[in-house]
């Protein structure tokens, strides 16, 4: 990726250069409903954080004397270099709400080495104690989005009074979550973001001919035992990355002490109102909602949970279907209107839920969440063939046959997703994206419905319960939900993954599986809200892998990251019968 990429992609995702309206930069002026009430001023100030390290401060203030209400962030992501660079600070001082931005440890002008995550609470605090102690700062809101948001949350517990409220979107609270499912890590974007991120010297991975932006980073991905690609491949040992990729358990003590310890416990100790902004298509949408669900009842009645149809830069997605009103949300433009409420005209916040159903083109407002399906429908994977076709199987609204699907799942030859909700450094595999034809590869089992009567809106967590069996003492089991249109073109809604170690729930213990023994997997989905129309069908595919979104399982028992070899699978999938599997959707 050339440097000018890089740039324009970490300005749209953590500097506010970009909206829920897509890529393209809008005018500016377009989010904000208040006029310009005066100049601006610019300072620096190297403020001091923990260990006496000196942190650059930027700091644009309306002119005059104040005492200013201001807003702040805290960011490892500088790429405008030193000086009055930028324009949402002033477009905010000039409307009467001062604007400051830290470079985090050791970026852009601050002192000290960036060790990702591990200073952020003591500098956070560091630095809403000296504003506490400002003549010239008036109330404070703090906001942030991805690794900015985590510097708003880590110090959230710590406020000082000056500080009235939170918006931040796109960061999960607990860590674990946002790092793995099943046991398995979120390769495409922990390990991607670590290669684009470290400070130590690194050897990136050159940009290959002919290959996608991050398709170039698959090599470090798929090294084995990855505990050891960052000295094989990037040509220094970096010890943070490999804590996060050989910590499976969600029990472990490193997800529930230090930082990560801190995170998963201050949503519930936050007195301030709170806009959490999440994505149907972001890597971060679970993690962010669980700081709505777990912020204490009487916040929650002054804070607001925005779920849309974006993925991590706030692009929308899908595109294959109506997306006006997708657009009638704005982050940039509610962000200051919400500040300007609470900072300027010292109203008190309301509850609000907002969600997206995609396909329908609407917002829905809520009351509550997590949301309540009204009830559920089972369809069940059978072995029987549509229109003759080998690869291609009928996904039934009632029990068929008993039955048995197999395939053989080589670890060496991982499949290649196209769309998913939690791939971020292949850029153009993100979100919703155009599948494959049925039964693509040997090993890919797909089924397809009938087309539906009426429409159906899905809304949560969609489950496959699967019935299976494998030779391997260890193996996965992934699906790809669909949407298929009358003329056959398909696009992914969901997919997800579970492991045999992990297989009746991905926060528990580790399981054994003993090779041969037929076991009930439960592969669960990130939330979504989508109304599939009726004349549409459904289609989903039952694999063994999920390659870059998740890590490749090496079908050996134990950490993922730790396993030198591999093993071929030999899967059976069992259909029909009272314990043949099954996809459960909640609908509205």
């Amino acid at each position: 990726m050339k440097k000018n990429t890089v740039i324009i992609l970490f300005l749209a995702l953590f500097s506010g250069i970009c909206s829920a309206q897509g890529p393209k930069r809008p005018d500016i002026s377009d989010w904000f409903s208040v006029p310009e009430i005066g100049g601006y001023t610019y300072r620096e100030e190297m403020v001091e954080g923990g260990d006496l390290c000196k942190l650059l401060t930027r700091i644009y203030l309306p002119e005059g004397d104040g005492p200013w209400p201001v807003v702040v962030t805290r960011t490892p992501y500088v790429y405008m270099g030193r000086g009055d660079t930028n324009m949402i600070g002033r477009e905010y001082a000039k409307r009467g709400i001062g604007y400051i931005q830290q470079d985090c440890r050791g970026k852009g002008g601050s002192d000290g080495f960036f060790s990702p995550n591990i200073y952020e609470r003591e500098d956070g605090i560091a630095l809403y104690k000296w504003l506490q102690k400002q003549e010239w700062c008036g109330d404070i809101g703090i906001f942030g989005t991805s690794y900015t948001a985590l510097t708003g949350w880590i110090v959230a517990d710590k406020l000082p009074e000056k500080v009235k409220g939170l918006y931040l979107s796109h960061y999960g609270v607990d860590r674990h979550i946002s790092c793995y499912r099943s046991g398995l890590f979120r390769e495409d974007i922990m390990s991607g973001w670590v290669i684009d991120n470290a400070s130590e010297p690194i050897i990136r991975p050159k940009k290959k001919e002919g290959v996608g932006v991050g398709e170039n980073y698959y090599d470090f991905y798929l090294y084995r035992p990855q505990v050891k690609a960052d000295e094989a491949i990037l040509g220094q040992r970096l010890e943070y990355y490999r804590m996060w990729i050989s910590h499976t358990d969600y029990v472990d003590p490193y997800w529930n002490t230090g930082v990560w310890g801190d995170l998963k416990k201050i949503p519930a100790l936050v007195n301030v109102p709170v806009t959490i902004v999440a994505g149907q298509f972001d890597h971060h949408e679970e993690g962010t909602i669980l700081g709505y669900e777990r912020l204490s009842p009487n916040v929650k009645k002054r804070s607001r949970l925005i779920l849309g149809s974006w993925n991590h830069s706030f692009q929308v997605t899908p595109t294959h279907v109506p997306t006006e009103h997708a657009k009638d949300f704005d982050v940039n433009k509610d962000q200051f209107e919400w500040f300007y409420s609470l900072l300027v005209r010292k109203q008190e916040p309301k509850h609000e839920i907002k969600v997206y159903d995609i396909e329908e083109d609407k917002w829905l407002e809520l009351d509550h969440w997590p949301i309540k399906p009204t009830r559920e429908k089972k369809m069940y994977l059978s072995t029987q063939k549509l229109g003759g076709k080998d690869n291609v199987l009928a996904l039934r609204d009632k029990k068929a046959d008993k039955g048995v699907l197999s395939y053989d799942y080589d670890p060496n030859d991982p499949i290649v997703v196209t769309g998913g909700e939690t791939i971020f450094t292949s850029i153009a595999k993100r979100g919703c994206q155009r599948q494959p034809a049925p039964g693509y590869r040997p090993d890919v089992l797909s089924f397809i419905s009938a087309p539906l009567t009426q429409d159906m809106t899905i809304a949560g967590n969609v489950t496959l319960k699967l019935r299976v069996s494998t030779d391997v003492d260890d193996t996965a089991f992934a699906f790809t939900l669909s949407e298929v249109m009358p003329n056959g073109t398909t696009y992914n809604m969901r997919t997800s993954i579970a492991t045999l170690a992990f297989r009746n729930d991905p926060l528990g213990p580790r399981q054994t599986y003993k090779a041969g023994k037929e076991v009930d997997v439960d592969i669960v989905s990130l939330p979504i809200v989508w109304t599939v129309k009726k004349g549409n069908f459904l289609r989903i595919d039952v694999k063994s892998s999920n390659f870059p979104e998740y890590a490749v399982h090496p079908n050996v028992a134990g950490v993922w990251s730790l396993q030198a070899e591999t093993r071929v699978a030999h899967q059976n999938v069992f259909v029909g019968g009272k314990k043949g599997s099954v996809l459960i959707l909640p609908l509205l």
